[in-house]
């Protein structure tokens, strides 16, 4: 059963956490940091199916490289609390293989994030859960500037907004459900918390209640019609007969 999951969380120095450590772990690879002259080597993890860093526009092509493109970010970044990368993680339909799986990961990182400006580190995992059945699920680690073909801009504050994550949790739905319904696969997710669904739940079924009840008094208007002339014949008889 297709289940719904995207969360989004800062990596930031802050909390201890190293762009280029996270950057190894996530891809299963072995990568330098060189801003604390230390190798982070995560090759031994198992269940990393697809790893490819997907670059805007104008982008330098060097940061196809991965350790490249986190050590510069770990150099731009100087503050001891920066803010160094954003991080999506978001559950894959287990019903899609491997391979389709990877095609509609790369698909919402493309249309969501790297055409609108952001350099995207996309690591597919299909892992396996405790009872055995797949646990797809990708990590995509964002940069969270503006970027040409000379390196790093501004912060794009607009990323952060509230708004914006909710579109990136609405358009998941709707690309996986697309893809679903496409590959004629009878499963489909929701994006919505439970609060939500019951809510709007409860509303249909207020309506539902309102309408059945609308439909009994329209299917005994004919009969209460019939009442008020009746009654009064009736009532005429009686006094007819008391004279």
């Amino acid at each position: 059963m297709a289940i719904y999951h995207l969360h989004v969380k800062v990596i930031g120095r802050k909390a201890g956490s190293s762009a280029v450590a996270s950057a190894a772990y996530r891809s299963a690879s072995r990568l330098r940091d060189e801003r604390i002259e230390r190798s982070h080597d995560f090759s031994a993890k198992r269940g990393v199916v697809h790893s490819e860093v997907m670059l805007p526009d104008n982008a330098p092509e060097a940061w196809t490289d991965r350790e490249r493109l986190w050590n510069d970010v770990e150099a731009f970044e100087v503050r001891k609390d920066a803010q160094l990368a954003r991080e999506v993680e978001f559950a894959l339909p287990r019903e899609l293989t491997q391979a389709q799986g990877i095609e509609l990961a790369r698909d919402f990182v493309q249309a969501e994030f790297v055409s609108q400006g952001m350099v995207a580190d996309l690591n597919v995992h299909w892992d396996r859960a405790e009872d055995g059945s797949p646990k797809p699920h990708a990590h995509v680690m964002l940069t969270m500037r503006s970027v040409d073909e000379n390196g790093f801009g501004a912060k794009v504050r607009d990323w952060n907004q509230t708004e914006v994550v909710e579109r990136w949790r609405e358009r998941w739905a709707e690309l996986a459900n697309e893809r679903l319904a496409e590959l004629d696969i009878d499963a489909r997710i929701d994006h919505r918390s439970w609060k939500r669904r019951a809510s709007r739940w409860s509303r249909r079924s207020r309506l539902a209640r309102r309408l059945s009840e609308l439909r009994v008094v329209t299917s005994i208007l004919p009969a209460l019609k019939q009442i008020g002339p009746n009654c009064i014949a009736r009532s005429r008889a009686t006094m007819a007969r008391a004279s």
